[in-house]
């Protein structure tokens, strides 16, 4: 994809990314290395490299890059297990135990910042282009295509961040302390110190971000922009924001707008794997993923242009291997046959190249109880060896949105709305596909049937944990339906520990290497 090597020159230019010179004395270095925005955008199509360093910002380490995924996602509503126990710092992740200092955090925070720097720097450079090249009417639409591209990352940047440290939940109040709201490059040190915004405040921007894409962005793209988000991935974004606010009508909209698209359909059973191990990108499936390209020749820390983070998920034998799902996880989801999408039995499946077999090993071998099974999802089926050459470097996309989440979604919509037989319908398209039936044919010996008002509510809530089991969305669904407690309940135990629930748990602290730079920063309740 053009894309992924316009992040590929970028990467080489990351300086590039810190146009804005700062007038305090003693942050006015400069640095001859460095491209100013005076004399780099001097055409569309140099701007059209600083959006690639904008999406770059996906690829970053810290996030889908590496870390993200499983050091957070994984770790804090324990679809993981940890199998590396060196660390503490992530050890107290997968207790729930996070403490202030804790460098992760400070990661993820940094990073997802870092990505809305690039935002706010490529927006203020957009507009200062158009003021002073003139552009034609063609170049003019462009680049406000670009703009809200760039709006939607920092849309999808603040959604996390605030269900990260928003302290919303588990009581529903938009006043609560929600993160810093940065929109603007900070020309000053006073500028850099910003205090945290209220959850409604900042909601308000993720809100106006995403509907600006939304109207800026063409419905589709194709061929080489394959990869860039769209009105749709706008749409979706905005129906996940809404249903986060319990705002059913609203996200009903969107969600109607997303299905009533023709374009969208779930893949058949026989191509459900390939979604996510790279052999089934931007199917008909996809409504948004981060797009990756395999990298033999460099690792993920040498700068290669895949996402390293098969290496921490890799099955026992073939990677880094330092976790695994939850043992308890393996049980919960008895014979739906997703188990088998989403991980590998020990002893049982094999991986390996054409010619090689890899017989899989069992995690915590030590005590006779234990399952040990592999991760699958986002890991290479054909893992060379060294693992480096593929794990260390992976090209498997990473969905972000999938029509499967928006029928599960709608499903919760209806229910709430008391549309009990239509909801139970929007779950039983997803259950029949996972059978191997067509969506659309009621399935006796798959259909859940005769089933309303919490029940209801209750089983379709677990469709979305077996279905999107490993796609990151799993905290963030049961922070918002406030079940967290009897959730972690269900794993009282971690290889790093006991799991002890705290109301605390429903948000991070903010991370105190941030309040010693920032007084302004008001450390979160609790903490």
């Amino acid at each position: 994809m053009n894309i992924i090597r316009k992040i590929l020159i970028i990467t080489a230019l990351t300086p590039l990314l810190l146009f804005v010179q700062c007038s305090d004395d003693y942050l006015d270095v400069v640095n001859p290395n460095e491209i100013d925005a005076g004399v780099f955008f001097n055409n569309v199509q140099e701007v059209e490299l600083a959006l690639a360093g904008v999406y770059a910002s996906f690829h970053d380490y810290e996030l889908w890059g590496h870390n993200f995924q499983f050091l957070i996602l994984y770790s804090l509503p324990k679809t993981a297990d940890l199998d590396f126990l060196v660390v503490d710092r992530f050890n107290q992740l997968y207790r729930n135990d996070v403490q202030v200092d804790n460098g992760v955090i400070t990661g993820q925070w940094s990073a997802f910042y870092r990505g809305i720097t690039r935002v706010n720097d490529f927006l203020a450079n957009v507009d200062n282009y158009v003021v002073e090249k003139n552009p034609s009417a063609q170049e003019l639409e462009r680049l406000e295509e670009m703009k809200g591209e760039a709006m939607f990352v920092r849309g999808y940047f603040y959604f996390h961040l605030t269900r990260l440290w928003g302290e919303d939940i588990p009581a529903r109040n938009e006043s609560a302390k929600g993160v810093p709201l940065i929109l603007e490059l900070a020309s000053t040190r006073d500028e850099m110190q910003v205090s945290r915004a209220s959850v409604g405040q900042v909601y308000e921007q993720i809100i106006s971000d995403f509907q600006e894409a939304e109207n800026r962005l063409p419905d589709s793209w194709s061929g080489d922009d394959i990869a860039r988000a769209d009105s749709y991935a706008a749409k979706f974004m905005l129906a996940k924001v809404y249903m986060h606010y319990e705002d059913y009508p609203t996200a009903r909209t969107y969600l109607e707008e997303i299905m009533d698209n023709g374009e969208f359909s779930l893949v058949p059973l026989e191509d459900y794997d390939g979604l996510f191990n790279g052999d089934n990108e931007f199917s008909t499936e996809s409504i948004f993923e981060i797009n990756f390209a395999q990298d033999a020749a460099e690792g993920r820390g040498q700068g290669g242009i895949g996402t390293s983070m098969a290496m921490p998920l890799a099955p026992k034998g073939t990677g880094w291997a330092n976790v695994y799902p939850h043992d308890n996880n393996i049980r919960r989801f008895g014979n739906d046959p997703r188990l088998n999408s989403i991980a590998y039995e020990p002893g049982i499946d094999i991986v390996g190249p054409s010619g090689a077999v890899i017989e899989l090993e069992k995690f915590n071998p030590g005590d006779p109880d234990a399952l040990g099974w592999s991760f699958k999802k986002y890991v290479p089926k054909n893992t060379e060896l060294p693992a480096q050459a593929t794990n260390g470097s992976f090209g498997g996309n990473v969905i972000i949105g999938r029509l499967a989440d928006v029928y599960l979604l709608y499903a919760e919509v209806l229910n709430a709305q008391g549309e009990d037989a239509m909801a139970a319908e929007y779950m039983n398209k997803v259950r029949r596909r996972a059978y191997g039936f067509d969506p659309n044919a009621p399935q006796a010996d798959v259909d859940y049937v005769g089933l309303a008002g919490d029940q209801l509510r209750d089983s379709i809530r677990e469709e979305r944990y077996r279905e999107l089991f490993g796609e990151g969305h799993r905290w963030y669904d049961i922070t918002r339906w406030r079940t967290l407690e009897e959730e972690l309940a269900k794993y009282p135990t971690s290889r790093a520990g006991d799991v002890i629930f705290n109301s605390t748990d429903y948000y991070l602290p903010i991370p105190q290497a941030e309040i010693d730079i920032n007084p302004e920063l008001e450390q979160s309740t609790g903490f």
